[in-house]
């Protein structure tokens, strides 16, 4: 490739008629300069465009990443997801059966309970007819006592003599014998 030192240190050789020197230096330090300015802003777009390149290349990576993260996001928000949603499902069924396990014990206790005052009921009961059973042969054993009583009673007025009647006959004795 031509370099402006190329084109500055090119030199032609003379001839009669030939071109004026002057022009053709004047002009060759102009195609110079211009083909300097031409290279400096050509290395300058290699730069940029390098630059760019780069550039692009990081926003690409970045875009990849940025997926990847997504991506990884979304599969972290799924698992999540599940793992709540089997969490959730066992602490429902755990809560079911403590809620079973709970009213299984609660009617074992219900039943328990109910079972106890069942019996206390019926050994009250029984305490109750036992106390009325005793409580007839009480009453029966005083009225066949009383009866007794009464009949000795009966028996003994019966067989006295008449008290009034004989204390009045020996009242009227004793007067009349005064």
């Amino acid at each position: 490739m031509l370099t402006p030192m190329d084109i500055h240190a090119k030199e032609f050789g003379r001839s009669f008629r030939g071109f004026d020197e002057a022009q053709v230096n004047d002009f060759l330090n102009e195609v110079m300069q211009d083909y300097t300015a031409v290279l400096d802003e050509n290395e300058r777009l290699r730069a940029e465009l390098s630059h760019e390149r780069k550039t692009i290349e990081d926003f690409r990576r970045m875009e990849q990443s940025m997926r990847e993260s997504i991506a990884l996001a979304q599969k972290t928000a799924e698992d999540v997801t599940t793992q709540a949603k089997r969490s959730a499902d066992l602490m429902i069924e755990t809560a079911a059966k403590e809620a079973q396990n709970l009213r299984r014990e609660g009617a074992l206790q219900a039943k328990a309970q109910l079972d106890d005052a069942a019996d206390k009921v019926r050994a009250v009961v029984a305490e109750y007819e036992r106390l009325v059973r005793e409580k007839h042969q009480f009453l029966r054993r005083m009225k066949g006592n009383v009866q007794e009583e009464l009949a000795l009673i009966n028996d003994a007025i019966a067989t006295m003599p008449d008290m009034v009647a004989e204390q009045n006959a020996k009242d009227t004795a004793e007067q009349e014998g005064v």
